[in-house]
């Protein structure tokens, strides 16, 4: 039996149990452990035979229910979509995601440039005023020659300030050594 499911049929589940509701665009997939999300990315940047986690959300106790999820959900979606080479997601560290379960489940952090160096703007928009810089994770699904080029910072001066943040393969960049610059109160969530 297929867990691909469409994503109004998993949105009564991320209506009563994930912070940012339900979603409309994409493919859902659902197993024991939970919901699952994925749609093209948002970013014109990247490629189509990319495709971005849009939701995560686990709704079992039982432990390592995340990691399970994950490696059931990445083996599905390599039989579905054999040409997706590459899964990018954005955690908030404003609402407590430190990226635990993405580095239990073996994704990478690449750090986007707001990461790296707050925009003058202060990471406002126009409708709900200062926006959280999110953290930026990718799984390697398979070899993707474009992946490093994509994700590395163009800027040379916050490279040289920061060699921790350059995005490398396999492993990304060095998210153990962002921590440990950061706030003693980020740290400890880690």
């Amino acid at each position: 039996m297929s867990r691909w499911r469409r994503t109004a049929d998993v949105a009564p589940t991320l209506i009563e149990k994930h912070y940012l509701g339900p979603i409309k665009r994409g493919d859902g997939w659902a197993n024991e452990h939970g919901v699952i999300c994925i749609a093209k990315p948002t970013s014109r940047r990247l490629p189509l035979t990319w495709l971005e986690l849009t939701r995560w959300c686990i709704t079992s106790d039982e432990k390592n229910a995340g990691s399970r999820m994950w490696s059931a959900f990445a083996r599905d979606l390599r039989e579905r979509f054999p040409a997706v080479t590459t899964i990018v997601s954005y955690s908030d560290p404003s609402v407590g995601h430190t990226g635990a379960l993405y580095r239990a489940c073996n994704w990478w952090w690449a750090p986007t440039w707001h990461r790296l160096r707050p925009p003058p703007s202060g990471n406002g928009n126009w409708a709900s005023g200062q926006q959280s810089v999110k953290d930026r994770w990718v799984f390697a699904l398979k070899r993707d020659a474009a992946r490093p080029a994509l994700l590395v910072a163009r800027d040379s001066a916050v490279l040289k300030a920061k060699p921790w943040a350059e995005y490398r393969e396999p492993g990304g960049a060095d998210f153990a050594s962002f921590r440990a610059t950061q706030a003693p109160e980020l740290r400890r969530a880690a």
